[in-house]
C-alpha cells in the first residue's frame, strides 16, 4: 500500500474511534453533506467480531450476522470492512439516491445504492447472536444539528447490566436502559 493510501486509512481510522468514542451506541450513523446524493457512513463498533487480529475482518455477510440499512422507501443487507487489523471497528457508507442497489446476496461496504426522500431517517441493524438485534436510527436529515443525532435501540439488550468485579469488589458497574 502506498504512504497516501496508508495515511488516508490511518486518518479514517482515528476519526472512526473519535467518533464510536463520543457516542453511547456501538452503531454510529453519520452524513458527509446533505444532498440528495449523499454518503451516509455507518461504524459499528463490535470487538467480539475481530476473530484474526493480522487480517481485515468483515461482517454482515454471512447468514448468522446481517446488517440492514433501511430508509422509509427501501431496505438493502450490508456488509462493513474493519478498518484496520485488530481494531473491531467495522464501516462502510450507502449512498442515497433515487432508486436501491439489487444486492446479490449483499451490498457494502461502499457500493449500496438507497433509496431516499429529503426528510427520511436511516435506520440500521446488526443482528448477530442467535437474533439478537442492535439498531440504530439517524433522523431528520437537515443542516439543524439537533435533529440528526443517533438514537441507539438496543432491542434484546434493555436493561442490561454489566458489572466486573475483582474478587468480590465490584470495580466497574453499568447499566443501559432502552432510550426512548
Amino acid at each position: 500500500m502506498s504512504s497516501v493510501a496508508d495515511a488516508c486509512a490511518q486518518t479514517h481510522f482515528v476519526a472512526a474511534q473519535d467518533t464510536i468514542s463520543r457516542n453511547a451506541s456501538p452503531i454510529v450513523i453519520y452524513r458527509d453533506s446533505y444532498s440528495p446524493t449523499s454518503l451516509v457512513h455507518i461504524l459499528i463498533n463490535a470487538p467480539d467480531f475481530n476473530s484474526n487480529p493480522y487480517a481485515i475482518d468483515t461482517i454482515g455477510d454471512d447468514s448468522e450476522n446481517k446488517i440492514t440499512v433501511s430508509t422509509r422507501e427501501s431496505s438493502i443487507p450490508y456488509r462493513l470492512v474493519e478498518t484496520g487489523a485488530d481494531t473491531g471497528v467495522f464501516a462502510g457508507y450507502v449512498i442515497l439516491s433515487g432508486a436501491t442497489s439489487v444486492c446479490s446476496p449483499v451490498c457494502g461496504p461502499t457500493d449500496g445504492f438507497l433509496e431516499a426522500s429529503g426528510d427520511d431517517a436511516i435506520t440500521v441493524s446488526f443482528t448477530y447472536a442467535q437474533g439478537r438485534t442492535i439498531t440504530s436510527t439517524s433522523t431528520g436529515f437537515t443542516q439543524d444539528k439537533n435533529s440528526n443525532q443517533t438514537i441507539p435501540e438496543f432491542g434484546a439488550l434493555a436493561g442490561l447490566v454489566v458489572t466486573i468485579s475483582i474478587i468480590g469488589s465490584i470495580m466497574y458497574s453499568v447499566r443501559w436502559a432502552k432510550i426512548m
